[in-house]
């Protein structure tokens, strides 16, 4: 689902950042958040935090929880914490034009994040950068409340060891007098279930997402059943507790200031500005570390503008190559979302939400008889695919290499040597990695909705600045559906969400398929591919999920950070966020990026 690109505490797709060092700031001072740039002014901290959304709070928390430790977070967005429209749950995709999380939590598969490991360095396999080793940091982030009896009886289930129950995040499901507990969740499941075969699963956040489940949420019922934003989860409870850590609104970071020009190069601070632009700047400076947190957008923005990136990109603009990373802003991946509606026979649908009955359908699931055929052209199109999708990545050979694993996933999850050993009269992908997701959507875009987006896209864009001007976005090339297979896993995500709409016993509750309707019309194909691909070209929208653009891999394969989330030849700048996934998951990003953070702020701590 969407999420947030200008709110210093909300999640996922955290856009916007800055940073700064200057002269000696004491141990202790006040905490607070200020919109005051005076207070960060030539001044030192420990740590600056580029971004204060879900990834930069996090780590900044971890951080200050050393008294001895300073840090500033300077965030380019307001504090809005008390702010309806953006603490109301149901308010995603409302705020100001930007999008805010729709508070799905869920998580990856298990071999997913272990393919992570795989594309580093031998040598830094056992870091942890895997299942094993970002569950216990997701199950960190987490205060979960199982469901009560009325949750229960409106479909919510769990499994103890799957959750943590002493971090900061609230995760729960809706209120019990707001979920839904009409027929519409339960008739979906069912639906669905019989439609593919898909298991439904009490709780898919044990590294098995490859079902329909119905899912939590990360909202507070303890605080009016407001969303759990990061802020809130792992500010708020300490604003008057951490003399040692500020946060500064309503500023961005305009670049990275360096000490020397030898490599690996030593951050001595940041410039920022205030966020409404102009000619003026000030200077703070980090003592230790800057940690970039500005999202997958911005992080990529801000390191070209401070010399680290493309020289091919950095030298027409007049900024001195730091270190020429061709790849900072490449291996961008975002996924395509449609939706379809059917209207309502007028049924009750029993409370005021949100949706949360999700299923992650794997390629036999979605493509059926078409499994073997499909599953056969992604590995015989791979080769094509670098070649064409190159100018995203390092280049042809790496984008071989990341393409292998990632079809693997897809087809089978036990691994890249299986390519070869296939039984493809037999194959029925079982366990593999999602490649679709299919929300069941209460009231959007009709009463009995459904939203749709390929999970594990193979097309790859760019993120690249064009001025030397911090306030002037990035151009930002997504590249949807520059592979074949991009838009055939769309549509076949399509025509089985029309025959979800359109099979009982789901069809019972409304009055026939509204969307797309006559614009794709029905047939024994459920619609020709033509028919989808024209209206899914023209009705599409980003899910709001971009990751990749700093990845975290070996430089070979076009990595930006190592497995310490360093930028690579650099001493103390380091990047958090979704930017150093190497490759998107089959899940919403909140849950993972939490790990991510929390994981980081130990490496961090360790190395102090």
């Amino acid at each position: 689902m969407p999420h947030s690109q200008t709110l210093w505490y909300l999640s996922l797709v955290l856009y916007l950042t800055c940073h700064s060092f200057a002269s000696s700031w004491p141990k202790r001072t006040i905490s607070s958040i200020t919109t005051s740039p005076s207070a960060a002014n030539n001044k030192t901290f420990d740590y600056i935090v580029v971004g204060g959304g879900l990834t930069g709070t996090t780590v900044a928390a971890r951080l200050a929880e050393n008294p001895e430790i300073t840090v500033l977070v300077i965030e380019a967005g307001a504090d809005n914490r008390k702010d309806p429209r953006v603490y109301d749950i149901k308010n995603y995709g409302k705020f100001f034009g930007t999008s805010i999380n729709g508070a799905a939590y869920t998580r990856g598969s298990k071999e997913q994040y272990d393919a992570w490991s795989t594309l580093l360095e031998p040598f830094e396999a056992n870091i942890g950068w895997n299942w094993a080793g970002l569950w216990s940091y997701m199950k960190k982030s987490e205060a979960f409340s199982p469901p009560n009896t009325v949750q229960a009886s409106k479909g919510a289930q769990f499994i103890d060891t799957y959750h943590g129950y002493s971090g900061p995040v609230a995760v729960t499901f809706p209120e019990p007098s707001a979920m839904y507990g009409g027929p519409q969740q339960p008739s979906f499941i069912s639906t669905i279930q019989n439609l593919t075969d898909i298991k439904r699963y009490k709780d898919l956040n044990g590294g098995t997402p490859n079902c329909v489940s119905v899912t939590p949420i990360t909202v507070n019922w303890r605080d009016q059943g407001h969303r759990a934003s990061a802020p809130e989860a792992y500010y708020t409870p300490v604003e008057n507790a951490r003399p040692n850590w500020l946060i500064l609104t309503k500023h961005q970071v305009t670049k990275i200031n360096w000490s020397g020009t030898s490599l690996p190069l030593i951050a001595s601070g940041v410039e920022f500005a205030p966020s409404t632009g102009g000619s003026t700047r000030y200077t703070a400076f980090a003592r230790r570390e800057v940690i970039v947190a500005a999202g997958a957008i911005q992080t990529p923005a801000l390191l070209q503008l401070s010399g680290i990136g493309d020289s091919a990109v950095l030298g027409p603009l007049g900024i001195k190559t730091r270190i020429d990373i061709k790849t900072v802003g490449r291996n961008l991946q975002e996924q395509p979302m449609s939706t379809l509606g059917a209207t309502s026979n007028g049924f009750d649908v029993g409370g005021r939400g949100p949706s949360n009955a999700i299923a992650f359908p794997n390629l036999s699931q979605v493509f059926g008889g078409q499994t073997n055929r499909t599953a056969q052209r992604i590995f015989a199109n791979i080769p094509s695919w670098a070649k064409s999708q190159a100018e995203g990545g390092l280049d042809e050979e790496a984008l071989k290499t990341i393409f292998g694993v990632q079809a693997d996933l897809i087809v089978n999850k036990n691994g890249a040597s299986l390519r070869y050993e296939l039984d493809w009269d037999n194959l029925e992908c079982m366990h593999a990695a999602p490649v679709s997701e299919i929300f069941y959507d209460t009231g959007y875009p009709t009463t009995v909705g459904i939203s749709m987006w390929n999970l594990l896209p193979f097309s790859r864009g760019t993120v690249s600045i064009k001025s030397t001007d911090p306030f002037l976005y990035p151009t930002v090339k997504v590249n949807f559906f520059a592979t074949d297979i991009d838009m055939d896993i769309q549509v076949a995500a399509a025509r089985l969400s029309r025959r979800i709409l359109t099979t009982p016993p789901l069809s019972t509750l409304t009055k026939g398929e509204q969307i797309p309707g006559n614009a794709v019309p029905d047939n024994a194909q459920r619609g020709t591919d033509a028919a989808w691909k024209t209206w899914i070209r023209r009705n599409y929208v980003s899910v709001a999920h971009p990751v990749g653009t700093a990845a975290m891999m070996r430089r070979s394969l076009g990595g930006v950070v190592n497995a310490q989330l360093k930028v690579y030849d650099t001493n103390n700048v380091r990047v958090v966020d979704a930017s150093v996934m190497p490759m998107q998951i089959s899940a919403h990003l909140s849950a993972t990026l939490y790990g991510v953070a929390e994981k980081a702020a130990d490496l961090i701590k360790a190395s102090q």
